[in-house]
């Protein structure tokens, strides 16, 4: 009986097998090996598609992101009583405003202190040479730096540098026409967005069953409050932040004050680890005035940096982002090795937006589950 019992066991073992094998090999191999083929050519011409529109889709998610930044002008007029469509109509004149002013004074301011500061490197360069602190640095690394410094700007000036810069100024050309067009069109969208901002969450809404739609709307509506947050916090601290470089440029004379309180806000717009970032930059860059400018601008900046950190953000941000202090430096960080600055940007929004779906969806579902499932149960 023993071993009738056995083989029995060892058949029904066999006809297990012979089953998992059946499910895993195919009915018919070449039929499916076919459309494996065509799947994956599929998937990579849809990569390639992607990847030729990438600058449409980062100039249709800046607008968007643009958008919900500035959502929260737009509740804050209809808190005080005015429609929607008022609001919408003063944020969009504010924001035009805004975008005129760049394009027609700071622009133009930054262009001629670029143009200044080119025209009196030489006499910088001259004069700096002619410092102390730069005799002791050449005595103490035991190098010409005079000379590594005009043999650079010969090199600079041959004629096979001037042809590979001749190339280099035609795609900046080109370039720059791209970089216009896409300016023009993130404003547009930008617009859009605001103003139709509420249809298009309904529009989400309303693809969903509509025994979900309540709880899907209350969730895409906390999102959208909280990354809007964000970003208008974000702006303005990196604006405030700005100010302050461009004060302290002007009072250590600074040729490029305007420049560089543009880097500021462009760089600050990262979190936590971008006044750090500008803190070397600004340094470096204010070393060029004399090391008392750059000393006393490392100084006054890191000054700034705790007033900011513990006064201003939390006046300004409030609770806009409950997102972990280690979890900003982790986002900031994939998003700028994915998509350089703009992904910096979106790092904190985006996780703030995982957050809120896992505190308001994944935890609340887990708590339903008081029980393990049946074939958790049946498990020995």
């Amino acid at each position: 009986m023993d071993a009738n019992r056995n083989e029995q066991h060892a058949e029904g073992d066999g006809g297990r097998r012979r089953a998992g094998l059946l499910r895993v090999l195919p009915a018919k191999p070449l039929l499916s090996g076919f459309s494996v083929a065509v799947g994956v050519l599929l998937a990579i011409a849809l990569a390639a598609t992607i990847a030729g529109i990438s600058t449409v889709l980062i100039s249709i998610f800046l607008g968007m992101f643009l958008a919900l930044g500035l959502d929260p002008a737009v509740r804050a007029f209809e808190r005080r009583g005015m429609s929607r469509a008022a609001g919408v109509t003063i944020v969009a004149i504010i924001f035009l405003g805004v975008v005129a002013l760049i394009l027609l004074v700071l622009v133009p301011a930054t262009v001629r202190q670029i143009a200044a500061a080119v025209e009196a490197a030489p006499e910088t360069i001259a004069a700096i040479q002619q410092s102390g602190w730069y005799r002791d640095l050449e005595s103490a690394l035991g190098v010409d730096l005079s000379a590594v410094v005009a043999e650079s700007i010969r090199s600079l000036t041959s004629l096979s540098s001037f042809l590979a810069i001749s190339g280099g100024v035609l795609k900046a050309g080109f370039g720059v026409v791209g970089a216009i067009s896409s300016f023009v069109l993130v404003v547009v969208l930008t617009l859009y967005f605001v103003s139709s901002l509420q249809s298009i969450k309904g529009a989400l809404t309303n693809l969903l069953p509509r025994y979900r739609r309540a709880r899907f709307a209350g969730v895409l509506d906390e999102i959208t409050q909280s990354v809007g947050g964000v970003v208008a916090g974000g702006v303005t601290l990196s604006a405030i932040n700005a100010s302050v470089v461009l004060v302290i440029q002007l009072i250590v004379g600074s040729s490029i004050p305007a420049v560089m309180a543009i880097v500021a806000f462009f760089v600050t717009l990262v979190p936590m680890i971008g006044s750090l970032v500008f803190l070397v930059i600004g340094g470096i860059a204010t070393l060029l005035v004399s090391p008392t400018a750059a000393l006393v601008f490392v100084v006054a900046y890191l000054v700034y940096i705790q007033v900011e950190a513990y006064v201003v953000t939390p006046r300004i941000m409030g609770k806009a982002a409950a997102v972990p202090g280690v979890l900003v430096i982790i986002g900031a960080m994939i998003g700028a090795t994915l998509l350089g600055l703009l992904g910096a940007l979106v790092a904190i929004p985006l996780t703030a937006s995982i957050l809120i779906v896992i505190r308001q969806v994944w935890i609340p579902r887990q708590n339903r589950q008081t029980e393990p499932p049946d074939d958790e149960m049946l498990t020995p």
